[in-house]
């Protein structure tokens, strides 16, 4: 018997520790920097977040810097069908959907249903395309040895404990010298920052996944040309790698957070270390497979050993709600019914090579040492099929390269029970053939799904029309974007007046009215509650990656004895409900008081989830993103483009006039409309006193309704800021700030996107896109929220209103302001012309210098106007040509303004300083000028000068040409 020639001791296995990098792609001088030939300068904030991260990240892994290098003669082929091409994102991989929505481009041809990856064809491809020759005459980049293909300079010193990489493709890990490099450390996870996120990150992290690497993309790391490009490779690499995307902030506090608990555990370790075991005899042993096979249990419930253990789950515990956001999280088997595990163990049985990844979870993750601090990512989410040997997926490859579905992990064991009522949903049908209408009581009793909804003919294609029906917006929480689309749509009343459900949020969407097919949805859902419903929330997640953390409705405005219904349209999604932690246990750390039930509905196509008020106040619910592999999912679940929408629909009790200046109802303190009292805007005690009763909804399983919400509160907005919407171009942004900040003008920024349709497959002159840029907008915080939109107007809105001198302006000095403000919008248009034209921008410069002389600002003695358009435009040429300042009136100026308060909190730092370097380099050169101007205009004159003082001259001048070499 092999078992008694062999014996093992699994403490003596050896317990290897593999570690993580982060790879900085192409920060080079060729794409950063004066002189860059292919700037990459969005957004404004990578290179200095990148900066701040290295350091950090150090002690945790290894810093690797990969940088591309040109080899002459050789294109580097991409987007097509052969083993020797790479995939990047151009504006052709921009799949219609996301195309039409973010960028003004035309439409494909019909047979272009999907991305293709087609050649770059555009202009703009053809430059990010950097490694790939298009055109004759292109200026070579990233020679080898040459100052461009450097490391920029913005990062120098490199630390000599850094790895420094050249590579000739794409991808880092095309030529294969990368990966044996990253085995012979052990990594097994990588963090991905750089530019091109469309380019070389697109490239690198789709090898990587083939690789089996665990990916995560740090988001504010990385550098762009475009926004559209940017976003869809950042989709397609969730999509197709299953890759985490954090911010730098994120990564940093978990980098801290695994210190802490690393030094907690080795300073535990040290106190009570286990006793050696000593060697037992051979008889006691179960050395037989037979005996092996004997000692396994089905069990419904894990044991106490598969529990994990996060860094932070004391804090976690102690804050359940937030439970979602934690970074460090470990992975948590998710408990089955005995009958569910039985069959899983006979198919174990049979493939060995499942059980392995399954095995991990019999003991705590490790987190102490430098294990990845990246959101929910499974055992088996680093391990992807290898696709065939094409470089660009095709919708073959794309499937195989979609990464498994993390289970989500929470501290607490998740308490299953088979009784009728409260189990889990995995028996649901996955699809809408199925002849089930109402399913089993879920949670309280009071919570059904029913499917089949809407009648067949209306269901067929009712997704498609209410996507493109609704105007859709995007919307901001807490600092980040909220992972889907939003919209609001209710009944408004013959006199204008609307219901109002208040949440806690940054903002929220306008209330429109219900939209046709929304109107027909409503009319069947009241039906099958029995009662009207006159709002809507109606969300829509975009594939799988979309998600809403878990949560109670607010049910301050909410009717009491009515139903929360949730309509699902598209993909197949499942809503996790979680019962919220008694009173009693909530600040107890012991995991047997902490057991909680879970619940898990899918919600398919054409389906309701009809939620009742006792549910809602005791339990906790959501939808979790879903990064499993494509072959994982059901036909349902890959329904639709994985696209879901979601219309909620409630009967609100409360109400605002058509102004929005009166509330009455359910939740005011006016409970009729005769009585309505005016809104409270801002940050009120009421304000405050509303905030603690959301949260103590949203945690305590027995809340008072009464008690907290019975008085009623008049808040709409938590905020009563000025709000600005920026529109993504850095000119006109950058000019309101500035006018904002020089007056002193209180303001935030808003978080909400300008509404905007889906595009239709089928274009046609209605349909409508979102911009790159869409225009900036300004909203007061008067009673009437006065709204200006376009650039000039804001400004003339806010020098009108708010400029202190406003009323002692004289017309000659409006009319300078308002003259030369247009002035600056011709030299914009001047720099903004393709091909550039040096002579007609040096002219137009020249009238500025001259402006410069005449007064203390460009148009008087007084800022004004024409001084906040002309300054962004100046730090744009400043930063595109650096001696382009060289007329000395208008340096002084620029230096002058810069020392400004309201320039210094709008113009980023570095470029202050850059600036700032520049100003003795300008003062130099502008001296080098005068000295040889003099020298020819004294030969030109024939006049003579002494020997002595040519000699000075000349070498006055050769002084000066060093310190600029200096410089």
């Amino acid at each position: 018997m092999l078992s008694q020639m062999f014996e093992i001791d699994e403490q003596t296995i050896p317990f290897i520790r593999t570690r993580q990098a982060l790879l900085l792609l192409d920060l080079q001088n060729d794409f950063i920097g004066e002189g860059s030939l292919l700037p990459v300068e969005k957004p404004s904030s990578y290179i200095d977040n990148i900066r701040n991260l290295i350091e950090p990240f150090r002690p945790s892994g290894d810093i690797i810097w990969i940088c591309s290098v040109s080899t002459e003669g050789v294109s580097r082929i991409v987007n097509q069908p052969r083993s020797d091409s790479e995939a990047i994102i151009t504006n052709n991989e921009l799949p219609r959907p996301r195309r039409d929505v973010f960028t003004p481009e035309t439409e494909s041809g019909p047979n272009e249903k999907e991305s293709k990856l087609p050649v770059a064809g555009s202009e703009e491809d053809a430059a990010e395309a950097f490694l790939t020759v298009q055109t004759e005459g292109k200026e070579r980049m990233l020679k080898p040895k040459s100052r461009g293909s450097e490391i920029s300079d913005v990062f120098a010193p490199v630390s000599a404990k850094d790895l420094v990489f050249n590579k000739t493709y794409y991808s880092a890990f095309k030529d294969g010298s990368l990966v044996q490099k990253l085995r012979g450390k052990f990594v097994t996870e990588i963090y991905i920052a750089g530019a091109l996120t469309n380019v070389s990150v697109f490239a690198t992290a789709m090898d990587a996944a083939r690789h089996g690497y665990a990916i995560t993309i740090v988001e504010d790391c990385l550098g762009y040309r475009s926004k559209a490009r940017h976003e869809e490779a950042l989709r397609q690499l969730r999509a197709y790698t299953g890759c985490d995307v954090i911010s730098s902030g994120e990564l940093i506090e978990c980098l801290q957070k695994q210190k802490k608990v690393a030094e907690r555990r080795t300073t535990s370790s040290k106190k009570s270390r286990p006793k050696p075991r000593e060697p037992q005899p051979k008889e006691s042993r179960n050395t037989g497979i037979e005996n092996l096979m004997g000692n396994l249990k089905l069990e419904a419930e894990d044991p106490p050993a598969t529990t994990a253990i996060a860094p932070s789950s004391t804090a976690a515990i102690e804050d359940d709600f937030e439970i979602t956001t934690q970074l460090l999280r470990a992975q948590v088997r998710r408990a089955k019914p005995p009958a569910e595990l039985e069959a899983e163990a006979k198919k174990r049985e049979k493939a060995k090579s499942k059980t392995k990844s399954r095995r991990h979870n019999t003991k705590p993750v490790e987190v102490g040492g430098p294990s990845s601090p990246s959101k929910e990512r499974s055992s088996t989410s680093s391990k992807s099929p290898s696709p065939d040997s094409s470089g660009s997926p095709n919708p073959v490859v794309k499937a195989a390269l979609a990464s498994p579905e993390p289970q989500s992990t929470e501290e607490e064991k998740l308490q299953v029970k088979p009784s009728s009522n409260k189990e889990t949903l995995e028996q649901m049908p996955n699809g809408e053939d199925s002849a089930i209408v109402d399913t089993a009581k879920l949670c309280e009793g009071d919570t059904t799904v029913i499917h089949k909804l809407l009648p067949e003919e209306l269901a067929s294609g009712i997704f498609k029309k209410i996507r493109h029906e609704v105007l859709w917006q995007k919307m901001g929480h807490q600092g980040g974007e909220v992972p889907r689309l939003v919209a609001v749509q209710g009944q408004i009343e013959e006199d204008g007046s609307i219901p109002i459900y208040r949440h806690p949020a940054d903002e929220s969407p306008a209330l429109l009215t219900f939209s046709p097919t929304v109107e027909i949805v409503k009319n069947i859902v009241e039906k099958r509650l029995g009662h009207p419903v006159n709002h809507a929330l109606i969300q829509f997640y975009r594939d799988g990656n979309d998600n809403i953390s878990e949560h109670s409705d607010k049910t301050l405005d909410i009717v009491p004895n009515t139903f929360i219904a949730n309509v699902s349209l598209g993909a197949q999604r499942t809503m996790v409900f979680r019962r919220k932690k008694s009173v009693k246990s909530a600040g107890c750390i012991d995991s047997q008081s902490t057991t909680r039930e879970s619940c898990r509905a899918a919600l398919p196509h054409n389906s309701l989830c009809k939620m009742g008020l006792e549910t809602n106040k005791k339990w906790l619910h959501g939808i979790r993103p879903d990064k499993r592999m494509a072959s994982e999912k059901s036909e349902a679940e890959l329904a639709y483009d994985c696209g879901r929408i979601s219309l909620t629909f409630r009967h609100i009790g409360t109400y605002l006039d058509k102004s929005q200046q009166k509330i009455w109802g359910q939740g005011a303190t006016a409970k009729r409309k005769q009585e309505a009292k005016s809104v409270i805007n801002g940050d009120t005690p009421q304000s405050q006193e509303m905030l603690q009763a959301f949260g103590k909804e949203n945690h305590d399983s027995n809340f008072d309704w009464q008690d907290i919400y019975g008085k009623g509160f008049d808040v709409l907005h938590m905020s009563n800021s000025k709000k600005l919407y920026l529109s993504g171009d850095s000119i006109s942004d950058c000019r309101v700030k500035l006018i904002l900040n020089e007056y002193n003008i209180p303001w935030i920024e808003a978080t909400i996107s300008p509404s905007f349709h889906w595009k239709k497959e089928s274009s046609t002159v209605d349909d409508q896109a979102i911009p790159e840029t869409s225009p900036i907008k300004f909203v007061d915080n008067d009673p009437s929220k006065t709204t200006v939109e376009g650039c000039m107007p804001i400004m003339f809105y806010l020098e009108a209103i708010y400029c202190p001198n406003k009323d002692c302006k004289s017309p000659a000095h409006l009319a300078r302001h308002y003259t030369r403000y247009e002035q600056a919008n011709s030299l914009l248009k001047i720099c903004q012309t393709v091909p550039f034209n040096v002579k007609p921008f040096r002219a137009e410069l020249a009238k500025w210098n001259i402006y410069a002389q005449e007064a203390e600002y460009i148009a008087g003695d007084e800022i004004g106007l024409a001084d906040f358009a002309i300054m962004p435009l100046f730090e744009m040429v400043s930063a595109k040509w650096g001696d382009a300042l060289g007329f000395e009136p208008l340096a002084k100026y620029w230096k002058r303004m810069i020392q400004k308060e309201s320039f210094l909190k709008v113009l980023p730092k570095g470029n202050i300083e850059a600036l700032q370097k520049q100003a003795p380099l300008c003062a130099v050169r502008q001296k080098i000028n005068a000295l040889t101007k003099e020298k020819l205009e004294i030969e030109d004159s024939g006049g003579h000068s002494s020997a002595e003082a040519e000699k000075g001259n000349g070498k006055e001048i050769e002084e000066l040409s060093d310190g600029i070499a200096k410089l």
